[in-house]
């Protein structure tokens, strides 16, 4: 949420230029001990607003190491205009360069830089100073829709206004924010390249304008930055969504009606929100937005910039701590880390950046550090889930009956691994089907033992959740159900170590093919078996590869391609039931030339003039010999060598579709008494084998009077 609470504007800019900070808290270190330095974690990761000096007056920032150190590569804070550009055209970049030079030589590898804040001297209005009240806990509306009570007002202030000249061509002199945006891109250059526009417009704390306003600031920031950096990524202000759930798309309606927006991605590259307390927001809010998302606009990433929760009950820091709504014990946060983390990958966000690294400048806290550098639960929590939580080649999320929720990550570089959690406040017994006779379990401190399957299943106590809302009796409008529970509890990890992918083939097939393909493939696995196939096709010698089906479970199938004479190759990858799948072979596995055509056999056996025009031959009729035969196809070109008697029989092939048999009389045309021409239409079907035509006798109907000549003569 992005809520640093300083009393005035000016020590907000101190904070983003120097980093000053907080003293450090009395009490002692809590008795956490860390796991090692993640070193491999897969750079989904992040914290906010790690760069903090201590002692205030520097020179170390002791926090960078401890991000890096629980896997976090990613740190994300302000780049306020008020600092940077106190004012028109006097920069000030000094101690933005030292805190991005410091957060990476500190292996902080990517930051997210959120601009914002109107400088007084082009704000729209306001003039109330940017500051939060001082209050020991949030107000109702925060962390979750209260129906009784929203977010608490703010009176307008001066840096939370429109910029002036918002509305002209984003590269006026006079547009403020389009100048901003492009000089600060200009000047990090590929040190930072990812920039959030503004934080959180829904809340007016942050932004006095309307949607369609944050529109076009949107829009300006994003034309603005991609003039200066063609491939940096530009991030929709993050939501804070319960403040206006319809925001986003009062913004995003707006944008869909700008010619220029699908050209420009819709004016963002990634959809960027903020969820707190409740563990399953990062799967159902997400999923809720994205929706929401898709109705305006297509599909976006999004990264969740901003999730934790507070901490009611760490005596080290509140000597009298209370517990309170959407808060959480210090236990129940680290448990929030781990599934907020699994219910994010389920959801498909790509980042996870958590709120905060530290308690510094905060009423609650939040940090997965406190202000003395002792560790919270939660810091191991964030390495288990960085450590473990890695690489998926897929995810997936099931509700067991039992209250049991399980997110599994399929294919990771350890294996198979579930995140299990018991959303009841009963403990539970639970039984997790085995893929291996034997799978290590980690809990959220990292530490891990072996168990073994009996009967094809792993059994597991999962303890109960503990973390529920609180019903005032004495306050007659809280209406909180005190069988809510925010997070669930204990979270476990079962890995099944298999991770080492099948292998798959592709049959060899005929050198041509008629009509359709018959494609089949097969799969081996030496540990936990073949689960599913994809099988990709290539059109032509120099056609790119495409998907034909995708996650199938069939060895075979029949492929119906629609150009004739054409080589079709096809190769096939398969998955084991760990989630590993094989890597594409680079050539084909099978090849085959398809022959769309159709053999066909023509059998007519008689040509006859129908004198009582009854269609009928029975022998009786008059036999015509010379009579000029074609076989035409739709655009009246022989599909045959013609022919000239009495009867006529071949077999050719010939491609699907309609033809014409014309049979014309010797002399044609003649005056009366005479035959006239016949055409009959045929259709020559698609399919395999030899398609029989016969025809006992085709009749010419008579030629009695000049006047029908024009007639046939139009049919030819």
């Amino acid at each position: 949420m992005n809520r640093l609470l300083f009393p005035t504007l000016l020590s907000l800019a101190l904070l983003a230029l120097v980093g000053l900070a907080f003293q450090p808290a009395a009490a002692g270190p809590a008795d956490v001990t860390p796991l090692p330095p993640v070193q491999n974690p897969d750079g989904r990761a992040g914290t906010c607003y790690s760069f903090y000096y201590d002692p205030p007056e520097g020179p170390d920032r002791p926090f960078i190491p401890l991000a890096r150190e629980a896997g976090s590569r990613w740190d994300r804070f302000d780049f306020s205009w008020p600092t940077i550009e106190p004012t028109n055209d006097n920069w000030n970049f000094g101690p933005h360069d030292d805190l991005v030079d410091d957060l990476q030589d500190g292996g902080i590898e990517n930051i997210v830089g959120i601009l914002l804040w109107t400088p007084d001297w082009v704000a729209t209005g306001g003039t109330t100073a940017l500051s939060l009240p001082r209050f020991d806990r949030r107000s109702p509306g925060w962390y979750a829709p209260v129906p009784r009570t929203g977010v608490a007002r703010q009176a307008a202030s001066a840096q939370s206004s429109p910029p002036q000249g918002l509305y002209l061509p984003w590269d006026h002199p006079d547009n403020y924010w389009g100048n901003y945006v492009n000089t600060v891109v200009s000047h990090f250059g590929d040190r930072v390249k990812y920039w959030e526009m503004w934080n959180e417009p829904e809340w007016e704390y942050f932004w006095t304008g309307t949607s369609a306003d944050y529109a076009q600031l949107l829009k300006v920031g994003y034309l603005a930055t991609k003039a200066a950096c063609p491939d940096c990524t530009v991030l929709f202000g993050g939501l804070h969504y319960w403040a206006n759930p319809a925001f986003y798309r009062w913004v995003l309606n707006t944008l869909n009606d700008d010619p220029d927006a699908p050209a420009n991605n819709y004016f963002f590259d990634v959809m960027s929100v903020h969820l707190y307390s409740r563990s399953s927001n990062a799967y159902d809010v997400v999923n809720t937005i994205r929706s929401g998302m898709l109705e305006f606009v297509p599909e976006h990433p999004i990264w969740l910039t901003e999730t934790g929760v507070p901490v009611w009950d760490d005596d080290l820091v509140d000597p009298d701590p209370t517990k309170y709504d959407y808060a959480a014990t210090q236990e129940e946060a680290a448990a929030y880390v781990i599934q907020s983390y699994a219910e994010a990958w389920a959801s498909g966000v790509e980042r996870y950046f958590f709120f905060r690294t530290h308690d510094a400048d905060m009423s609650e806290y939040f940090g997965l550090i406190r202000n003395d550098r002792s560790l919270r639960p939660a810091y191991v929590a964030f390495q288990v889930a960085t450590t473990y939580l890695v690489s998926p080649t897929m995810t997936t999320r099931v509700d067991d009956p039992d209250g049991t929720r399980r997110v599994t990550l399929w294919g990771t570089p350890w294996g198979k691994l579930s995140v299990l959690w018991n959303r009841t406040p009963t403990t539970a017994t639970f039984g997790y089907p085995a893929i291996l006779p034997t799978a290590t379990l980690v809990d959220r401190w990292g530490v891990t033992q072996t168990i073994s399957a009996t009967a094809g299943v792993y059994t597991l106590t999962l303890p109960g959740a503990t973390a529920n809302l609180v019903d005032d009796p004495d306050d007659p409008n809280d209406s909180d159900d005190p069988d809510d529970y925010i997070i669930g509890g204990e979270p476990y990890l079962v890995i099944e170590a298999d991770t080492t992918p099948p292998t798959a083939t592709v049959h060899p097939l005929p050198a041509v093919s008629y009509y359709t393909i018959p494609v089949s493939w097969e799969g081996a696995d030496d540990a936990t078996g073949v689960w599913l196939y994809d099988i990709q096709v290539r059109e032509g010698v120099n056609g790119g590869w495409t998907s034909w089906l995708d996650l199938t479970t069939a060895t075979s199938a029949l492929y119906f391609g629609d150009q004739h004479d054409e080589m079709y190759c096809f190769r096939a990858r398969a998955w084991d039931n760990a989630g590993n799948h094989g890597e594409w072979p680079i050539g084909a596995q099978a090849c085959t030339t398809l022959d769309l055509s159709r053999r066909v056999h023509l059998d007519l056996e008689a040509i006859f003039g129908d004198a009582n025009s009854n269609g009928v031959w029975d022998g009786g009729e008059i036999t015509l010999t010379q009579v000029s035969l074609r076989f035409v196809d739709g655009a009246g070109a022989d599909a045959v060598t013609p022919t000239v008697g009495a009867s006529w029989e071949f077999t050719a092939s010939l491609m699907p579709g309609d033809y014409t048999l014309v049979a014309v009389p010797d002399g044609w045309p003649s005056p009366p008494p005479g035959w006239l021409p016949r055409w009959l239409p045929l259709v020559v079907e698609a399919g395999g084998g030899v398609q029989e035509i016969w025809i006992e006798g085709l009749g010419l109907l008579p030629h009695n009077a000049s006047r029908y000549l024009p007639v046939v003569m139009a049919n030819q």
